[in-house]
């Protein structure tokens, strides 16, 4: 999904590109600096669209890789599955950007909110993780869930279908509002089932993506001016 905003001459002058998938198709045997494919498609982006900044956010990426990897070992063949698939995303990205559509706010608005939740730690039970989390609300339209860390994508499916905005977006790996880094951020049912990510390389308590979650629908809700002091229709 796509986030752009324009001059008031209706030029764009930023994109911000939400994807949900690991920067990963270089692997471990390449030990070079490299943005990975969100490089390529950044570099491609720019060059179409002149005078935008173009930006790249992860999603739900926690349990998800790229189609393709590079993993032969050789230097060329895996930057060419690098470069490739940037040049996919961006040809989607380009292709995207034709249908954006600018939004007619009657009351044209930025509000958000910041907090900071306190976990178990999954494993060491004497330890906590703080997670610093960021709700925003653009123009009563566009509802922005940030969360640090890398959370699965039931996690942003959970968000996107229950966020009563027309446009939710959910921004993992976003380190807003202080606290720990997470690592990875299960599912209640991944974390049950375990793997990769769910029990390995992951130290927060069971359950913790889902109550982020809650948290970030709470305050969407309390943005959105919905929670009244006595019974009533908002």
């Amino acid at each position: 999904m796509l986030l752009r905003v324009d001059d008031v001459q209706g030029n764009a002058r930023a994109l911000l590109v939400h994807y949900a998938v690991h920067a990963v198709v270089l692997g471990p045997t390449s030990c070079k600096y490299s943005a990975d494919y969100p490089g390529v498609m950044q570099t491609r982006v720019e060059e179409e669209l002149k005078g935008t900044q173009v930006m790249f956010v992860q999603g739900g990426a926690g349990d998800i890789n790229p189609l393709f990897m590079g993993r032969s070992g050789k230097e060329d063949e895996d930057f060419r599955v690098m470069q490739k698939t940037g040049e996919l995303l961006a040809a989607e990205v380009l292709r995207a950007n034709k249908e954006v559509r600018a939004l007619k706010a009657v009351t044209p608005s930025i509000r958000s909110k910041s907090e900071l939740l306190t976990f178990k730690n999954r494993w060491e039970k004497d330890k906590h993780v703080d997670v610093g989390i960021t709700t925003v609300l653009i123009n009563g339209q566009i509802a922005i869930a940030a969360t640090c860390g890398e959370p699965m994508h039931k996690l942003q499916t959970l968000w996107k279908e229950q966020a009563d905005a027309p446009y939710p977006l959910f921004y993992g790996y976003t380190f807003s509002a202080g606290g720990n880094w997470p690592d990875y951020i299960p599912d209640l049912r991944s974390a049950a089932y375990g793997g990769y990510g769910a029990d390995v390389s992951t130290h927060i308590e069971v359950g913790a993506g889902e109550t982020i979650m809650l948290h970030h629908l709470t305050n969407l809700y309390q943005l959105k001016g919905m929670w009244r002091d006595e019974p009533g229709r908002p």
